[in-house]
Formats: C-alpha cells, sequence, structure tokens
C-alpha cells in the first residue's frame, strides 16, 4: 500500500507541476520514437489478453478440480475487476473529465464536474494500465515463485508505457492507474480474500 501511496503522490505531482505536458511533447516531437509507437499500439490492443486467459484457465481448473483456493482467488479477481477496474476506475473518470492527449491541446483543470458522455473517453486514469495491475498483483498472489509475478509486474508497466506512447494518457493517468491496481488488489486481499483464507485454516483442538 505504501507503493501505492507514492504513485498517487507522484501522478498529483506530475499533473500539477506540467510533467505531463512536457513529455507529451517530447514524445510527440521525436520521430525516432516511430517503430516503438508501433510496438505501443499492438501492445495497447493485445497486451491484457495474456491476463484474462491466465484467469480463465484458472476458474477452469478451480471448478474442474473442486479446488476451494483458487476459486476463492476468482471470486475475488472478479470483484476486483467489478468494482475496481469497471465502477471505481470509470468513477473517478467521470469526475476529472480529463482530455486526452491526443484530443487537443493540454488541459490543466482539475477535477471538475463533466458531461456524463464524456465519462468513458476521460483519460484520468488509465483503464488499460488499472486492468494490467490488477492481473499482475493477482499473478503474484497466487503463483508460486518470483519470475513469472516479476514478468507480470513488468507487463502491467509496459502497459502503461504503451499507452504514453501511443497518445492515449498523461504520465499521471499511467502513475494513477499503477496506484489504482495494486489499491484495489489491497482492499480485496483484506477485505475478501483473507477472512476466507483464516476461516479455511483446519483448527486444532487443544
Amino acid at each position: 500500500m505504501y507503493v501505492s501511496c507514492l504513485l498517487w503522490a507522484g501522478a498529483l505531482l506530475s499533473w500539477l507541476m506540467h510533467t505531463d505536458a512536457w513529455l507529451v511533447e517530447r514524445l510527440k516531437a521525436s520521430p525516432a520514437l516511430e517503430f516503438l509507437r508501433a510496438c505501443g499500439t499492438w501492445y495497447s490492443n493485445w497486451g491484457l489478453y495474456p491476463f484474462y486467459l491466465l484467469f480463465l484457465a484458472m476458474f477452469v481448473l478451480a471448478y474442474l478440480k473442486q479446488r476451494a483456493h483458487l476459486k476463492t482467488l476468482a471470486h475475488a479477481y472478479l470483484l476486483a475487476q467489478a468494482f475496481g477496474t469497471a465502477l471505481l476506475v470509470h468513477l473517478i473518470k467521470l469526475v476529472s473529465d480529463r482530455t486526452r492527449p491526443f484530443e487537443g491541446p493540454f488541459h490543466d483543470t482539475f477535477f471538475h464536474i463533466p458531461r456524463l458522455t464524456h465519462a468513458l473517453h476521460s483519460s484520468f486514469p488509465s483503464n488499460h494500465t488499472v486492468d494490467a495491475m490488477v492481473g499482475a498483483m493477482f499473478v503474484a498472489l497466487f503463483w508460486r515463485g518470483r519470475r513469472v509475478p516479476a514478468l507480470a509486474i513488468v507487463a502491467a508497466l509496459l502497459m502503461g508505457v504503451s499507452r504514453m506512447l501511443v497518445g492515449k494518457h498523461y504520465l499521471s493517468d499511467v502513475l494513477a492507474g499503477l496506484a489504482l491496481g495494486i489499491g484495489i488488489v489491497g482492499v480485496t486481499l483484506l477485505v475478501y480474500l483473507l477472512p476466507r483464507w483464516h476461516a479455511a485454516r483446519p483448527t486444532s483442538d487443544n
């Protein structure tokens, strides 16, 4: 959760200190990044699917093998996606109503009430980045070892970078997305997973 707080602080500073606008201009002005932008477009479109396929496989395995631990994780992932990645993120988008980099000049207005029709297109925060980080954090929860969780987190970070490269988001959008992803999984762990894991532990009679 400390990491999430630091990322939120970074997002706020990046927005208020106009680092977002500076970075967007640098990315637009660099023809050397054309190849990376093409890679970013591809990754932005397809980079979430490995997470979806992995958790679909977890769902199937949990119910075919009747593994209670995996079922609990599968339900927790659904809750995190429904109430965090979908509901919470779009509520924040509704409030922020921030213009995306490719839609026009930089607007540094901060948190005013928008028209409802603009909510889904608001730049802040990056929904792709939230989604990827939620997936990466759940991989870290159920995958034994360090290599695969580390790769999952790198994949989430690359999603944030790709969203900036293709001009869909500012740096603060991505930092807030990473922070939200970590926070959503942290709350899900505390409120949903840990109580059920503790309740499922066998008790010994002394």
